[in-house]
């Protein structure tokens, strides 16, 4: 699993900038869309609790293709992206982080990539990465039991990223539903004082099977979009993943 977070970070930074240059008050909008509706309902983070006893069939890689994404599938104004490879690997300076981490990583240990998709919206305006997996045994339970685990104790952490000190603040949000389990959260990253990007990411499981799904825009159009975009990611997969 790959993600698009270091590839829309220059486009995102420049945005920033641009932002920064006109108004001359960052700090003030960044307070406010922390004070703002885009905060969840307390609790509302996953879509339903773990089943005792995880599959032990993992998913075909059939399975994990179908359960990916198409332009088909998506508003218009989407366009299909060329995936690029991103192996960072963030490292959380809190233990309690470092599911989260982990899952903002290029690769998750423990599971047999099935694929990913990308698409884009206008001049990379809007992005979307999203990619599956399969665990064995309760592998995939587990995984996603850790994530729901760590966004009740974890708030951010710091990491190194190509020598850069990159801060991380997390806030939960409200998950899709329709799959098993399922947690969802705004990573804001700070590369540089008043500079950051927020992008909206969830896993979802179903059965044996992971998605992950990352959505990357401006605050209000992720805020607007997310829910929908969301929705129709863990509804592709939970069909393909139940064969």
């Amino acid at each position: 699993m790959r993600t698009r977070i270091s590839r829309g970070l220059a486009a995102a930074l420049a945005v920033s900038a641009l932002s920064l240059t006109a108004a001359c008050g960052g700090g003030a909008k960044d307070d406010a869309k922390k004070d703002g509706a885009d905060k969840p309902a307390a609790g509302a983070t996953t879509s339903a609790a773990p089943t005792s006893e995880a599959p032990a069939t993992p998913l075909t890689a059939a399975q994990m293709k179908a359960g990916l994404l198409e332009l088909k599938d998506l508003p218009s104004g989407w366009k299909a992206s060329k995936a690029e490879d991103d192996d960072t690997v963030y490292k959380a300076d809190k233990p309690e982080c470092a599911p989260i981490a982990d899952l903002m990583s290029g690769k998750l240990d423990g599971g047999t990539e099935g694929g990913e998709a990308g698409f884009s919206m206008g001049n990379n305006d809007s992005e979307i990465d999203e990619a599956t997996a399969t665990f064995p045994g309760t592998g995939a339970a587990d995984f996603t039991k850790k994530i729901g685990t760590a966004l009740e104790s974890c708030t951010g952490f710091t990491t190194e990223v190509e020598g850069s000190q990159w801060k991380i603040t997390l806030t939960k949000l409200t998950a899709p539903q329709g799959v098993e389990e399922a947690h969802a959260f705004v990573a804001a990253i700070e590369v540089a004082p008043g500079m950051k990007i927020e992008p909206n990411v969830f896993v979802a499981r179903q059965g044996t099977g992971v998605l992950r799904f990352l959505h990357l825009a401006d605050a209000a159009t992720a805020k607007k979009d997310f829910p929908t975009l969301s929705k129709l990611a863990t509804d592709k997969f939970a069909k393909a993943a139940q064969g």
